[in-house]
């Protein structure tokens, strides 16, 4: 199952993506029809990590790059939801 997380950070907010990017989580997925959903800034998506594995992965990105994780949820993504698909972030 899918889990995703959301984030608040103080600054290097495109390196820390890159580094979750590397891996695996991304910012867009596709529904159950094939469209795509972009999710929110600070907000990304992994296809196959816990709820956990995702914090941890936070953690210690936000280590590296020697800066503070203000504030994080990392939550089992399920097949009740409902979103404003958005459109991709510049």
């Amino acid at each position: 199952m899918a889990t995703i997380i959301t984030y608040d950070i103080p600054s290097k907010h495109r390196e820390f993506k890159e580094k979750m990017f590397e891996l695996g989580y991304k910012q867009v997925f596709k529904d159950q029809k094939g469209l795509d959903v972009h999710l929110p800034n600070t907000t990304l998506i992994h296809q196959t990590k816990t709820a956990a594995e995702g914090r941890d992965d936070a953690q210690r990105i936000c280590s590296t790059l020697n800066i503070s994780l203000e504030r994080f949820i990392s939550s089992q993504f399920g097949p009740n939801w409902a979103a404003i698909y958005g459109t991709p972030l510049k």
